[in-house]
C-alpha cells in the first residue's frame, strides 16, 4: 500500500474546505476546492479524500501539526513523566512538568478542544461513508474506509480517556449547536466503545504494514494496548491480560512485522514506514505546513542561527543513567553535543563531540543533517505503535497472568536487548545490556517497564504506562534534579488527582452537565 499523504481538510457542519497538498501517490492533482460533503460523497475517490479528512485531524492533535496544535503524544504521554524537565520559561509546558495543572491551563484546553473535533470530523466519516449507496461505492471499499475511521475515533478516544478519565462519548456526527450540553460518560463505556471499534477495524482491514494507513495489525495492537491499559488504574480489571495477549499474539503470528537490525536506523527518514512500524503517523514536511512537532521536540531541528531550536525541555540525568554505557540507545536518544555543529554519524560515534553540560542534554531520537529549514514542521512520521512495543505488552500480559517464561522472554525483552548492544572489546559480552532473567512476578513487571521507558522514550506512551503499572505517584516522588534550566521538582506539588488532567473550566462554562474531576 503506498503511504498516506494527509491532506489538510476541514469539515465543518455542513461544509468542508479541501486543499489536497503533496498527494503524489494518494491522489493525482492539488486543487483547491469548496465544496459540501454531499457533493463530495458521490464516489468512491470523494469518500477516500473525506477519509483522509479523518487522518488528518488525528496527525493534527495527536502526533502535533505544524499548524500549532499541542500534541497528546508530547504533552500528556512525555512531559510530566521520569524522561524529560522544562525549564522556568516553558509556560504550560512547566505547569505540567510540576504537576501545577489547573482547570484553565490554555495547552491542556486546547488539547481537549482539538480532540473533540478530530472526533466530530472521524464520526462524520463513519456515518457519511457509511451511508453511501452501493451506485456510489461497492461494499468492500466502503467498509474498508469505515473500518479505517473506526481505528482513528478509537486513538482519538484513547487518549481522552487516558488523559480525563471522565469524558463524554459522542458517537455520531454532530451537525447542529444546539443541545450540545453532553453528560460524561462511565469510564467503562468509553474503553467498551473503543474496543468495540477497533474489534470491528481488525475484522476488516488487511493484515498488511500500511504505509501510515490503518490496517488489521495496527487494530489489534492497539486493542491489546488498550486492555492492558484496563488493568490499570481506575478499571483495575485484570481479566484483560489474557485478551491482551491473545490479540498481540496474533500480530506476532501475522509475520507482517518484525525488527529492523538496528535501532538508529528505526528513526531514520529513509525507514519511516518501514516493517517494524505497525502504525505511524505520517508528516511531509517542511513543505506545506505537513510536517510535525513532536521530532523537533526529540530530534532534528533547524539551525539556531537560522531561527530554529528545540523544544522546551531536557533529559533528567537519572534517566541517562538508567542505559547501560554500551546501549546503542544511549547516544541514539539523547544528545550530549551540540547538534547544530556535528553530524548525526559525530553524534552517535565520536565521543569526543558529546562535550554539552548534562543540565543541558536533550532529546535527539530523529536524526537529521544540519543545517535544515526544518525548525518546527519536521518531516519524520511519527511512530504510534512499533512492534518493538508490541513485543514488550506480550511479555506484559503474560506476567500479568503469572505464565511468562524465560523462553518468552528472549523472544520478547532480550530481542529488543540485544539489538541495543554495541560491541566493546574491554567488556565481556555477556555484561553488555545483559538480558532479562526470569524472576518474581513484581520484579519481572519492573524490568519491563525500565525496558519501555529506554526503547519507547519519546514516543508518547511514559505517562500511561507508569499509571498502568502503578508507579506514577512513586516514579514523580522519586525526581530530585535541581540542577540545569529545571522550573522545579514535580515531588513538591504533587497531588493523587494529577494522575489525570482537569476538564477545562471553559468547557464547563459552555456546558454545565460537565463535572470537573476531584482535585481540581
Amino acid at each position: 500500500m503506498e503511504k498516506i499523504k494527509i491532506l489538510k481538510i476541514g469539515i465543518s457542519f455542513f461544509v468542508i474546505f479541501l486543499f489536497f497538498s503533496c498527494q503524489e501517490d494518494f491522489l493525482d492533482e492539488n486543487p483547491t476546492i469548496f465544496t459540501t460533503p454531499e457533493q463530495l460523497l458521490v464516489n468512491r475517490k470523494g469518500a477516500e479524500i473525506y477519509l483522509v479528512g479523518g487522518y488528518d485531524a488525528v496527525q493534527n492533535v495527536i502526533s502535533a501539526g505544524a499548524g500549532g496544535v499541542p500534541g497528546m503524544m508530547i504533552h500528556w504521554g512525555t512531559i510530566g513523566t521520569d524522561i524529560v524537565f522544562s525549564p522556568p520559561w516553558a509556560g504550560d509546558r512547566a505547569q505540567m512538568w510540576l504537576h501545577q495543572e489547573t482547570a484553565t491551563n490554555v495547552t491542556i484546553t486546547r488539547i481537549w478542544r482539538e480532540l473533540y473535533f478530530a472526533v466530530n470530523r472521524v464520526n462524520s466519516v463513519v456515518d457519511r461513508i457509511g451511508a453511501m449507496e452501493e451506485d456510489q461505492i461497492n461494499t468492500e471499499d466502503q467498509e474498508k474506509f469505515v473500518a479505517e475511521a473506526k481505528f482513528l475515533r478509537a486513538t482519538l478516544y484513547f487518549a481522552l480517556v487516558s488523559a480525563w478519565e471522565n469524558v463524554p462519548l459522542i458517537v455520531n456526527e454532530v451537525r447542529s449547536l444546539n443541545n450540545l450540553d453532553v453528560e460524561q460518560a462511565p469510564t467503562e463505556d468509553v474503553y467498551n466503545f473503543i474496543i468495540q471499534d477497533l474489534q470491528a477495524a481488525a475484522a476488516v482491514l488487511p493484515a498488511e504494514q500500511g504505509g501510515g494507513r490503518a490496517t488489521k495489525g495496527a487494530a489489534q495492537s492497539l486493542l491489546g494496548k488498550v486492555y492492558l491499559q484496563m488493568t490499570g488504574f481506575p478499571l483495575m480489571q485484570t481479566d484483560k491480560f489474557a485478551l491482551a495477549e491473545t490479540v498481540l499474539k496474533e500480530v506476532m503470528d501475522s509475520n507482517v512485522y518484525n525488527l529492523l537490525p538496528t535501532y538508529p536506523e528505526v528513526f531514520d527518514l529513509e525507514n519511516e514506514q518501514s516493517i517494524e512500524m505497525v502504525f505511524s503517523i505520517g508528516m511531509d514536511g517542511p513543505v506545506n505546513n505537513e510536517g510535525g512537532l513532536l521530532s523537533t521536540f526529540y530530534g532534528p531541528n533547524g539551525n539556531v542561527n537560522q531561527g530554529g531550536g528545540w523544544g522546551t525541555c531536557f533529559v533528567l540525568q537519572d534517566f541517562e543513567n538508567s542505559y547501560d554505557r554500551d546501549d546503542r540507545r544511549l547516544e541514539n536518544n539523547i544528545a550530549k553535543h551540540n547538534a547544530n555543529e556535528w553530524t548525526p554519524d559525530d553524534g552517535l560515534n565520536v565521543p569526543s563531540t558529546r562535550t554539552v553540560s548534562p543540565n543541558n542534554w536533550r532529546g535527539w531520537k530523529w536524526h537529521a543533517e544540519k543545517p535544515n529549514a526544518y525548525a518546527n514542521n519536521t518531516p519524520f512520521d511519527n511512530p504510534y505503535i512499533r512492534y518493538a512495543d508490541v513485543l514488550l505488552m506480550y511479555a506484559e500480559a503474560l506476567n500479568g497472568q503469572g505464565t511468562l517464561t524465560q523462553e518468552d522472554i528472549n523472544i520478547t525483552v532480550n530481542r529488543i536487548r540485544g539489538r541495543a548492544r554495541n560491541e566493546n572489546p574491554d567488556r565481556p559480552e555477556e555484561e553488555i545490556v545483559p538480558d532479562m532473567v526470569l524472576s518474581s512476578k513484581d520484579a519481572n513487571a519492573e524490568a519491563i517497564l525500565d525496558e519501555r521507558r529506554k526503547e519507547l522514550c519519546f514516543e508518547g506512551w511514559r505517562r500511561n504506562d507508569l499509571i498502568r503499572f502503578g508507579k506514577f505517584e512513586e516514579k514523580i516522588m522519586s525526581i530530585d534534579q535541581t540542577s540545569g534550566n529545571n522550573a522545579g521538582i514535580p515531588g513538591a506539588d504533587y497531588k493523587p488527582n494529577n494522575i489525570r488532567w482537569p476538564i477545562p473550566n471553559p468547557e464547563i462554562q459552555l456546558n454545565p452537565n460537565l463535572i470537573q474531576n476531584e482535585g481540581y
